[in-house]
């Protein structure tokens, strides 16, 4: 029965979300608020539902951390323009998508983050290879599974699940927890400002 099912999957989606490891999540807040501060860009990457989520990171970055007077944050999803996207993997590859937009506006010190289930795809694995070689920080934000994304990134947030469903629930809660929190610093940050004078 569905009511059934729903007390499985909820069990196992509150299990992934407690066996987060939290310093990981905190040391990727720090790395957005860092790059935030100096001017860096933030990419946020994925296939599929992993792509939706990329979108709605961008949402909540670009518009929900601000107050009145908050340095903004330069992110972009690189799965948002069908026309580039779909140029490339006709031209190139699939596997190239990400890593030939990444050639035109990747610097040193920028972030790339990538939103996997299995942490194998072979378009995501080429842009963090291309990030380091350009000096940019990588994240790779994955389920279960060992992919290779492990082996290629700077920072890895592992959900403890392989379940897509719970593993693309994540995705948008830590989205959701780490620009929350950056808003609610902005906000208190604003706050004591205005209250010392």
């Amino acid at each position: 029965m569905l009511q059934e099912f729903f007390g499985q999957y909820t069990l196992q989606l509150n299990e992934a979300l407690n066996g987060l490891d939290k310093e990981r999540l905190w040391a990727l807040w720090k790395r957005m608020e860092e790059t935030r501060m100096s001017g860096g860009k933030v990419f946020v990457l994925g296939n599929g539902g992993s792509a939706a989520a990329a979108s709605h990171w961008i949402c909540d970055f670009s518009k929900g951390i601000n107050t009145e007077h908050s340095k903004r944050l330069k992110i972009y999803s690189l799965a948002d323009n069908l026309s580039v996207t779909t140029a490339l993997g006709n031209d190139f590859s699939y596997g190239e998508i990400f890593s030939e937009q990444l050639k035109n506006m990747l610097s040193a010190g920028d972030m790339v983050i990538s939103l996997s289930v299995s942490g194998n795809s072979a378009n995501l694995v080429n842009a963090h290879l291309y990030a380091a070689e350009a000096g940019a920080f990588t994240v790779a934000i994955i389920g279960d599974y060992h992919g290779k994304l492990e082996q290629v990134s700077d920072l890895v947030i592992t959900v403890p699940s392989q379940n897509y469903g719970i593993v693309e629930d994540i995705h948008v809660t830590i989205d959701h927890v780490i620009s929350q929190y950056m808003r609610k610093c902005n906000e208190e940050q604003e706050n004591s400002v205005f209250s010392a004078r």
